[in-house]
């Protein structure tokens, strides 16, 4: 059974909110900053800016976050910070890259436990459906900061190896793997496996991303949602039986 959490954004908040939310966080910024840490203590930094930037970036917007008030929140001066990262978009770049890293794991948890047939398909996109909705706040700085908030947008290719890729990259090539795997076995019609795994991924973007940003929404149950739209691209691709 999936598990998801009901989730808001500042788009959806009421003014009051807002407002709490301001007072809060500036209060937490005044706290940071009287608690510099001594030196010696370094190691802790970087773990310490990727968790304050990714709650700021979720907070107010990656847009709007500056280096200056990052390194405020963390005690640290604005040139302090660039000991650890260069810039902001390298701070969202490895933010990004753990979570790559961790929907790849789970996806290959479920191969590991070899269902059989159409049920390996409908097992990786539940999967990719109960990740990002149980990690709103990663799935979002993830998938739905825009290029355009990006001074230098990475360029992708498919045509490098795997093992050559990035963190994102090699979990997109190892579900298009397994869906390869499923059209050679005669599981899925015959098709392009690249062209069926991209527009699987854009179904079920576009599922997580609306219960992610529009929670308010009247939606029906989520459970029925997210089965049915499993079900209909799985019976949408699943080959005639022999």
């Amino acid at each position: 059974m999936l598990r998801y959490h009901t989730w808001g954004t500042c788009n959806g908040a009421s003014a009051s909110e807002m407002v709490v939310r301001k007072r809060r966080y500036q209060k937490a910024e005044q706290s940071y900053a009287r608690r510099r840490k001594p030196r010696g203590l370094g190691h802790e930094r970087r773990s310490e800016i990727l968790t304050a930037a990714k709650q700021l970036f979720i907070d107010e917007g990656y847009e709007t976050v500056t280096t200056r008030q990052l390194a405020q929140r963390v005690g640290l001066s604005q040139t302090g910070l660039y000991v650890y990262f260069q810039n902001k978009e390298k701070i969202l770049e490895e933010l990004r890259r753990s979570t790559y890293e961790r929907l790849g794991a789970r996806l290959k948890s479920i191969v590991a436990e070899r269902p059989r047939g159409a049920m390996l398909l409908r097992r990786l996109l539940e999967g990719y459906l109960e990740f990002a909705l149980e990690n709103p706040d990663e799935y979002q700085l993830t998938y739905m900061v825009t290029h355009a908030s990006l001074k230098s947008p990475e360029r992708k290719s498919l045509e490098r190896p795997a093992q050559e890729q990035p963190p994102g990259i090699q979990a997109f090539l190892g579900f298009r793997d397994q869906v390869a795997k499923l059209i050679e076995a005669g599981v899925l019609k015959k098709a392009d496996a690249m062209v069926v795994t991209q527009a699987l991924w854009c179904a079920l973007h576009g599922l997580a991303t609306l219960l992610i940003t529009h929670p308010t929404f009247p939606w029906v149950d989520h459970r029925l949602l997210i089965d049915t739209l499993v079900e209909t691209l799985v019976e949408g691709l699943q080959a005639p039986a022999r």
